[in-house]
């Protein structure tokens, strides 16, 4: 199967049921990976078996060293006083210079809390350490309101029937119950906006942390939210004067809901049953970086162009992955014309980089 090695962004937790579906097409999948592993490596855990297949990649790009453990006391003592440490890195997140705190302020806030947990670091070290923690904690956070979130629409959903009743009835209107129910959908309406400013904050410190060390060339890139890509598309646009273009809309499963070792056998079978499919899009996708000039109006620029592979794909997957059973969802990939990403976000060179592609592509999980 033709590798199409790609990165994904800016969650450092792969190892999940919503992201399995990804590994269905992107492999490998370059991931970032705060802490480097311990003695015995990570062999023995089922996020292991998914590096020894091949399907994942890991990337450091600021090993701890000695302060590993310490980091690790950390981010524990953090899990369990969110509160107590909120405030603290919502002062050393990234931001405006001329509107947040000095970076004297967000530097003895950083030093404070290191030393806090008998952390060495180097005053060099400050934009890192700032970045770990930001990452670190987006994490956490994200993980309490994605449980948070599933628990209310789980709730909402029950009495969802009984809304729609309720409010078929004319004598309901106006009534201290339906005024609830209005509130209700408020509230889920707000845990549905995308919070777009944490976003850019977590992605521009995974950013920071990449340009420390970057990972191999990859042909592409791979948002895990919409939000998560607003970074790339906005300095693509101010350095372009233009947007970037979709050229390609592919389904996955919404979810894959099993052990580790069962994910890892059905990947590997769909790969194989759809080895043409991949080879084709492959194929389709490196035509459509490397041609130059780009004719934004020319057919020829979108995809698919003379191919079917994305029909045949999705007919594969409603045979491996009926829609009924597993929802779906859809990346939406991107053409960045006359960018390369590493080029677009000024990013050293990668390491076994090769002839790089005339123009950068961008793919965004849960695109409409």
């Amino acid at each position: 199967m033709n590798a199409y090695e790609t990165l994904f962004f800016p969650d450092t937790d792969i190892f999940n049921e919503k992201y399995y579906p990804l590994l269905l097409f992107f492999t490998p999948l370059h991931f970032l990976q705060l802490i480097e592993q311990g003695a015995g490596g990570n062999s023995a855990n089922e996020s292991g078996l998914f590096l020894e297949r091949g399907l994942c990649k890991a990337h450091i790009p600021a090993p701890l060293g000695e302060d590993r453990q310490q980091f690790l006391r950390l981010i524990e003592g953090i899990r369990k006083r969110k509160e107590h440490y909120l405030a603290q890195l919502k002062i050393i997140s990234p931001g405006s210079a001329t509107t947040g705190p000095s970076e004297n302020k967000k530097n003895l806030v950083i030093s404070s809390l290191l030393q806090e947990f008998g952390i060495k670091r180097q005053a060099s070290d400050q934009s890192l350490w700032r970045a770990r923690l930001v990452v670190a904690m987006a994490e956490i956070l994200a993980a309490d309101e994605e449980s948070l979130h599933e628990e209310f629409s789980e709730q909402f959903a029950f009495f969802n029937e009984e809304i729609t009743a309720l409010r078929s009835l004319p004598e309901a209107k106006g009534t201290e119950e339906v005024d609830l129910l209005d509130k209700l959908e408020s509230l889920m309406a707000e845990l549905e906006k995308p919070r777009l400013k944490d976003s850019v904050n977590r992605t521009e410190a995974w950013l920071r942390l990449l340009k420390n060390q970057p990972p191999p060339s990859v042909k592409m890139w791979l948002a895990a939210t919409r939000d998560s890509g607003e970074r790339i598309f906005t300095r693509y646009e101010s350095i372009s004067h233009t947007s970037a273009v979709p050229v390609l809309r592919l389904a996955i499963p919404a979810y894959i809901d099993a052990s580790g070792k069962y994910v890892i056998e059905i990947v590997e079978k769909f790969q194989r049953d759809t080895i043409a499919i991949h080879r084709g899009l492959v194929a389709d996708f490196d035509r459509i970086v490397s041609t130059v000039p780009y004719l934004r109006d020319s057919p020829e620029s979108l995809l698919p162009f003379g191919t079917d592979w994305a029909e045949l794909w999705e007919g594969k997957l409603d045979k491996y992955f009926p829609a009924s059973r597993d929802e779906r969802n859809h990346v939406t990939f991107y053409l960045l014309p006359g960018q390369p990403l590493s080029q677009l976000l000024s990013l050293p060179n990668s390491s076994g980089a090769s002839n790089e592609a005339a123009h950068g592509l961008l793919g965004i999980l849960g695109s409409s």
